[in-house]
């Protein structure tokens, strides 16, 4: 398959692919290295901690960092999103804040959420 680009050229839906893989990989190693320079372990969910090819470009990518699929700490990466959405039903029901006001901006720990009982 060949995509069409705005000069003309064809290019090979492979080349795109691999264009924004790269492309992944150098602006999440770019913000890691940024935002959490002393990081030692990246920890990749979704799709593309089943990406080879896109682990290997963000290995590349942290030279000195631990590149691994979330699985290596036995949470399958396609149930990351479940997961998060679990802990944050937990917190709501133990009363506990689900937020970080360092993280998010909020003017302080809160408890997320409602309980709106069927009926």
């Amino acid at each position: 398959m060949k995509l069409r680009s705005t000069t003309g050229h064809g290019l090979s839906a492979q080349d795109v692919q691999a264009t924004l893989a790269e492309l992944s990989a150098r602006t999440a190693g770019e913000a890691l290295l940024a935002h959490a320079p002393r990081t030692r372990c990246l920890l990749v969910c979704g799709g593309g901690a089943l990406n080879s090819h896109l682990m290997r470009r963000l290995a590349f990518a942290l030279p000195g960092v631990d590149v691994q699929s979330t699985e290596a700490s036995g949470l399958p990466p396609l149930q990351v999103e479940a997961s998060a959405f679990a802990w944050l039903a937990h917190a709501f029901m133990c009363r506990q804040p689900g937020n970080r006001p360092e993280v998010t901006g909020a003017r302080g720990l809160r408890v997320l959420g409602a309980l709106h009982p069927a009926g």
